[in-house]
């Protein structure tokens, strides 16, 4: 069965151009592409929480995310 990892970017959307971090790969690995996205969004509240209401509202920040699949083991 495949596995997979999550990597997440946090954008700013508040100039003409949006820019992100660089992603950040969460140390946890996933079962299935459904677990992994919706890890995405628990991770991504979590992180949103961490920068604060204020922040994020200032920079227009959101997350993106990716589920990227491991090659097998043997």
């Amino acid at each position: 069965m495949a596995k997979f990892i999550l990597i997440i970017w946090v954008c700013s959307f508040s100039g003409p151009e949006f820019s992100c971090l660089p992603p950040v790969k969460i140390d946890k690995k996933y079962s299935s592409w459904y677990e992994c996205s919706r890890g995405a969004h628990k991770e991504s509240a979590l992180i949103l929480s961490k920068l604060g209401y204020k922040y994020v509202n200032k920079h227009h920040i959101a997350t993106k995310y990716g589920c990227q699949e491991l090659p097998p083991t043997i």
